[in-house]
């Protein structure tokens, strides 16, 4: 309990106990729980999601509970996000791209990358919102005998936010299980990379790999492997680019693979939902 409350604080704005414990020393069993605070930011968002629908248009939901977010997770990934595209599209080798990355000021492609990032997640969960399609998963099942009134479009939407903050905090363990810290002096990117290994990766692949499975049949299952590939490339261009991961990478990879999870819901719509 210990790792997953301190996997919290560190994830989350949430003042969670005082101290550093199962910080760095231990953070080697600490990484397993990033995909299960993902989960918990889900529910909470989901749970958010069905109260100010009762108040507000979806149009407007939809830009709260992206405010939400950013307030729950202190706009710690958007951050490392605006600096990774600063570094990687504004340095012309290795140690340029990390220089950018390290200057606390944002740049031209940091603020272009941060309007795109959050105008996309917008337009897919506006898009998903309309999807007002059904399927018959395991959990599809058991939602029609709790509730009658629950429309399939906010369940997709719910689903979605459930879905997207695991998937954003399983990108982060698998870029620093798959790969080396950049740089040479310390940092936060260089503790949770020198403690995630290849076995942490494929042990926390099995907690997306489930959820995708409860909620969208056989059909999510190779959604998932879908949302891998493109995960696993962008990992693979980043170690091109600066040879390894920084902090601020680990919290770019969890902001493109929640992007992959919500434009794969709708690339696949007509797999996912019938």
């Amino acid at each position: 309990m210990n790792n997953l409350l301190w996997a919290l604080k560190f994830l989350t704005i949430i003042p969670i106990g005082r101290g550093d414990k199962g910080a760095r020393n231990g953070f080697r069993p600490v990484v397993c729980w990033f995909p299960v605070v993902g989960l918990c930011i889900g529910v909470f968002l989901s749970l958010f999601f069905v109260l100010f629908s009762l108040f507000f248009p979806l149009h407007m939901v939809h830009a709260l509970i992206i405010l939400i977010y950013i307030i729950i997770t202190g706009a710690f990934h958007l951050d490392g996000f605006a600096d990774t595209c600063d570094g990687i599209w504004g340095g012309w080798n290795k140690e340029k791209r990390l220089e950018i990355m390290r200057d606390s000021r944002i740049g031209s492609f940091g603020v272009i990358g941060l309007i795109c990032l959050l105008g996309l997640k917008y337009m897919s969960l506006m898009s998903i919102g309309e999807m007002h399609t059904s399927h018959h998963s395991f959990f599809y099942i058991c939602a029609e005998y709790i509730s009658c009134s629950f429309s399939p479009a906010r369940m997709n939407v719910c689903i979605a936010l459930i879905v997207m903050p695991v998937v954003g905090r399983w990108g982060q363990v698998c870029a620093a299980g798959l790969s080396a810290y950049a740089r040479s002096e310390p940092g936060t990117g260089r503790f949770i990379s020198d403690a995630t290994t290849v076995k942490h990766v494929i042990f926390i692949s099995l907690i997306p790999l489930f959820l995708y499975w409860f909620f969208y049949n056989l059909a999510g299952i190779m959604l998932f492997a879908i949302i891998s590939i493109f995960s696993l490339i962008w990992i693979w261009y980043i170690k091109k680019k600066i040879g390894g991961m920084t902090g601020d990478t680990l919290g770019a990879t969890n902001e493109v693979s929640e992007l992959l999870s919500l434009l794969s819901l709708l690339a696949f719509n007509n797999t996912l939902y019938y």
